[in-house]
């Protein structure tokens, strides 16, 4: 391989890391947003079994809707199923995107706002979406 084919693979590569690097911040940032300006039909996916105080030997994952936002706290009704499979959850929160998704309305879950942004940090809240957006 050339010295000038050499150069050219590196660039190629450094950009396409940069570029990775910009696209993964922005998918945080939004997360970032949507938690700190919560809104009525925010979906989260999070660890439910966390948010519910009971914590399980294996992680239960599922989407929740938030409901109603006042200055001090949210309320949320979670999906009608949940998984531990972190995987089903991304794709939960796709149909729940695409209005898909059935909740339980008869559950709610209550989260201060001050606690939001650390739960997402503890990896509790995994992602935020504005299904709007």
């Amino acid at each position: 391989m050339s010295t000038k084919m050499y150069k050219l693979s590196v660039a190629t590569l450094v950009l396409l890391a940069a570029l990775a690097m910009l696209l993964a911040g922005s998918f945080g940032n939004r997360t970032r947003q949507c938690l700190e300006d919560p809104s009525p039909g925010d979906l989260y996916m999070a660890r439910i079994d966390a948010l519910r105080g009971t914590r399980t030997e294996v992680p239960v994952y599922g989407v929740m809707r938030v409901e109603e936002v006042y200055p001090d706290r949210i309320m949320a009704h979670p999906a009608t199923h949940s998984s531990a499979s972190k995987r089903r959850a991304y794709r939960d929160l796709e149909k729940a995107i695409a209005d898909e998704i059935a909740y339980d309305m008869s559950r709610s879950i209550e989260i201060a706002r001050d606690d939001l942004l650390g739960l997402h940090a503890r990896g509790i809240i995994v992602v935020a979406k504005d299904p709007g957006a």
